[in-house]
């Protein structure tokens, strides 16, 4: 501030009676005071930019600091970005493992997830008032989704429900019928798509010895069968008897409880491979002739 501006904006009083080195002296005296702030009038307010060291403002509110750089002027300038939007929360609803539609005096209960918790099954009867363990196993792709195990204990009134051609060329049961009365103990196994390697096991319609790994076993001797199978790596064999007449049925076959392996010949015949217990594959087997 030059001299002439701080005399200017002096009342003319300040300077009556003053000696031209008392005004010089004056003059001095203004410029080397600092300048009182007033406070201000109203309702007092914070600020928007908090003073920071070096007179730089930055915002607090929605914005994260990530690096600071210098302006030409020398002063240092906060870089920053907008805070990313909170994620809404959206309810996890899960779907229904299993449809159930009513249909006179039946609900029909038909598998929509066959890969869910079996809990979720329990819970879903549950909650319409039934007592039924419904499990699921693997099977034959061409046989995923068709009930293949039915137990109730009300005399036979749980009904299954048919699907033409739903499996291959095959009618097969896709779903259970129970009267809305029913309150007796059901047990109903459908049928799933097996997973990498799993063992099933085969039923009318498939090929004998699909199940467990193995290509088209009937007819075969067991010696070509056990060549397929120490190929593909398949070594836990057990051996079952195959009746050929009624005279071999039930306890009246040689061998009621398995066929010991090296009671089994090599030009036997087989008329199916099946999965046992544990990975072991059952080879059931009979004499050629």
């Amino acid at each position: 501030m030059t001299p002439d501006r701080v005399v200017a904006a002096l009342k003319p009083a300040a300077l009556e009676d003053r000696s031209e080195a008392g005004v010089d002296a004056a003059i001095a005296a203004i410029v080397a005071t600092p300048r009182s702030v007033p406070a201000a009038r109203g309702t007092a307010r914070r600020p928007l930019w908090p003073a920071v060291a070096g007179g730089v403002a930055v915002a607090a509110v929605a914005v994260t600091v990530v690096g600071v750089s210098t302006h030409r002027s020398g002063r240092p300038e906060a870089t920053v970005v907008p805070a990313p939007p909170k994620a809404s929360k959206v309810p996890n609803v899960q779907a229904a493992a299993l449809s159930f539609t009513r249909t006179g005096r039946y609900l029909t209960v038909k598998v929509k997830d066959p890969v869910a918790d079996p809990a979720r099954y329990e819970e879903e009867f549950a909650a319409h008032g039934l007592n039924v363990d419904l499990q699921l196993a693997p099977t034959s792709p061409k046989k995923a989704g068709e009930v293949l195990f039915v137990e109730d204990d009300g005399g036979g009134r749980v009904k299954m429900i048919t699907a033409p051609g739903h499996c291959g060329s095959d009618t097969c049961d896709v779903g259970i019928k129970i009267p809305l009365t029913y309150k007796a103990f059901v047990r109903v196994i459908f049928g799933r798509m097996p997973g990498p390697g799993e063992h099933y096991n085969t039923g009318p319609g498939d090929t004998p010895g699909e199940g467990v790994g193995l290509s088209n076993v009937r007819g075969r001797t067991v010696a070509d069968v056990l060549a397929e199978a120490r190929r593909k790596h398949i070594g836990d064999i057990g051996y079952r008897w195959q009746p050929t007449s009624a005279a071999e049925e039930g306890d009246k076959q040689p061998y009621p409880m398995g066929i010991p392996a090296d009671k089994v010949k090599g030009d036997w015949r087989v008329y199916d491979a099946v999965a046992g217990v544990g990975g072991e594959v059952l080879l059931f087997v009979h004499p050629a002739g």
